[in-house]
């Protein structure tokens, strides 16, 4: 056995300390993707969104594939390291246009917004919220590399 003097031991002590420091500082460039709405809508929008992100080389973790409150996630990130989150809203109501809003919070403050609107002429609900899908992703792709959307 290797009898090691106390101050090489506490040396290493502290290097160990500090690297494992490292290893959970914030998490600046994974954008957390949640957002509320009827479900399977919320679901659907939120894996188009998603996959179109992530073919475009931004780093993405949907926080649930479920409605949860953006004040709830906003809380959850504090803990995690996280600072940006994409929230999207679905709001579809029968006899009305469909709405879609994406907000970006970096650090818990809203730096931009995106809104579509659903057609008129859309048949059904489902169609009408992956209209509105493809009608963001347009729009997100625009802001990709910038605030909100690191690649």
């Amino acid at each position: 056995m290797v009898k090691f003097p106390e101050k090489v031991l506490l040396a290493t002590a502290a290097l160990c300390v500090i690297t494992s420091g490292v290893c959970i500082a914030q998490d600046t460039s994974t954008v957390i993707l949640g957002g509320t709405g009827q479900a399977p809508h919320i679901q659907t929008v939120i894996d188009g969104v998603s996959d179109a992100l992530t073919s475009s080389g931004v780093k993405v973790k949907v926080e649930s594939g479920d409605s949860k409150s953006r004040s709830a996630i906003l809380d959850e990130m504090k803990t995690s390291g996280n600072s940006i989150l994409l929230y999207l809203t679905v709001n579809t109501m029968r006899g009305q246009r469909g709405k879609l809003l994406a907000e970006s919070f970096v650090d818990g403050k809203k730096i931009w917004e995106e809104e579509v609107r659903g057609s008129l002429m859309a048949v059904s609900a489902e169609g009408e919220v992956q209209g509105m899908t493809k009608s963001l992703i347009e729009k997100l792709k625009k802001r990709i590399g910038g605030p909100g959307l690191p690649k």
